[in-house]
């Protein structure tokens, strides 16, 4: 009887622990959605705009798993809504370098904050000429160093 109490016991408590589990994000990217991939899903079949994906099979040589990128011909109307993308998003950032022109952000790189030290997020951000915006989203095992000597 007593062996019968603990095991019942033992299965509430493992069936508790289940349902705690399934309900909470089991990591950052489950818990906390960047916003700035809500501007690549907002204008990507917008005209005037080029985007690329490449998954984690045709970048594995790089060590990048996820790799986004959106360009504007013309960023005018998305600006401010890349702008405050990135504000949000930069709070938890490891390290950041921006470029101002005039005041205004013209250039940003950042290592945002990821549960997995293994794994490195990196947000890079272009403003050119005649209002050419680049977007890139960059999620892997790639080093700091190592994602500098590729975008060269």
């Amino acid at each position: 009887m007593k062996n019968s109490i603990v095991r019942h016991k033992a299965i509430i408590a493992l069936l508790v622990l289940f349902v705690l589990r399934a309900a909470l994000p089991q990591n950052a990217s489950a818990q906390e959605k960047l916003a700035i991939l809500n501007i690549f899903e907002t204008y990507q079949s917008e005209k005037g705009i080029t985007t690329l994906e490449a998954s984690e099979a045709i970048m594995k040589e790089y060590g990048i798993s996820h790799f986004k990128s959106i360009i504007f011909n013309d960023g005018r109307k998305a600006l401010p809504a890349i702008r405050k993308a990135m504000e949000q998003d930069k709070k938890n950032a490891l390290k950041i370098k921006e470029g101002f022109t005039d005041g205004s952000l013209s250039s940003g790189y950042y290592r945002l904050a990821t549960p997995n030290q293994a794994l490195n997020r990196y947000l890079i951000f272009k403003m050119g000429k005649e209002n050419k915006v680049t977007l890139l989203y960059i999620e892997g095992k790639l080093s700091p160093d190592e994602l500098t000597e590729l975008l060269k």
